[in-house]
């Protein structure tokens, strides 16, 4: 029986966090703004007879586009960064090579977010990793309590699988949340909240905002920072993005479609 060890690790680093919270030379540096195109490196799955690097459940690697950028060492107000991707993960390891492709950029965090709120919508536990990975320690209780209110049907009014999809360029709800392809997202920094030095996060905190179009505030505010010792910028506060938004309009006769289907 053939054995395959190198995926051991890169699950070990799912489960124990994609970077440490103290260290040396984690000091921000200056984002190159220019258009980009990366190609997310395809991640194993674990088992017998894995000769060669796909990824898991054959989902297709992941392609993200970044169109202007936010500076994260002088604030600019309302510098915007437009981002473009192919498609979501399906699960922590496939979430965790976007990170370590593009985690280094504050905009993208933003995007994380949404991925992994994703993630929790469809597999709870696959998705409480993915909530691990991409938020500061102390984002992660709030997010996941308001998360399992979102995500369960029983809970009526309060139940929104169209969360992530109202961040989706081309999605509203006249047209049931259906998203323009490839999927994009609009990110912005905030037009009065300077960036401000965190000693007990370890790193500067960087006030963003994300459209949407399922709020009648359509910026939803989210905070960032990137710790010392840490290579990725993860969210540090973010109660507007999971608020509740508005439902399918009753004025047309289309349901939402999972966002994974369209």
């Amino acid at each position: 029986m053939k054995h395959i060890f190198y995926p051991i690790f890169l699950f070990a680093a799912v489960f124990f966090g994609a970077c440490a919270q103290t260290g040396e030379n984690g000091q921000s540096v200056r984002q190159n703004s220019t258009n980009e195109v990366t190609t997310i490196a395809e991640i194993p799955s674990v088992g017998e007879g894995v000769q060669s690097e796909t990824v898991a459940n054959n989902a297709q690697a992941i392609t993200v586009t970044v169109k202007g950028g936010i500076n994260p060492i002088d604030w600019k107000p309302g510098e915007t960064a437009t981002l473009t991707f192919s498609g979501f993960p399906r699960n922590a390891a496939q979430l965790q090579a976007v990170q370590e492709q593009y985690g280094g950029k504050p905009e993208v965090a933003v995007l994380l977010e949404l991925m992994a709120f994703e993630i929790y919508n469809h597999d709870k536990e696959e998705g409480s990793k993915c909530l691990d990975m991409v938020n500061v320690a102390n984002n992660i209780p709030d997010v996941t309590r308001i998360l399992k209110d979102r995500y369960n049907p029983q809970y009526g009014d309060y139940y929104t699988p169209q969360l992530v999809a109202t961040y989706m360029e081309g999605a509203t709800p006249e047209n049931a949340y259906k998203a323009k392809q490839p999927f994009t997202i609009q990110v912005r920094s905030h037009k009065v909240n300077k960036y401000q030095d965190s000693n007990a996060l370890k790193g500067t905190v960087l006030y963003l905002e994300v459209y949407s179009s399922g709020y009648d505030t359509p910026w939803r505010g989210i905070s960032v920072t990137k710790q010392k010792g840490c290579p990725y910028y993860k969210a540090v506060n973010c109660p507007s993005l999971y608020t509740q938004c508005k439902p399918v309009s009753f004025k047309i006769d289309d349901e939402y479609t999972d966002i994974w289907a369209q």
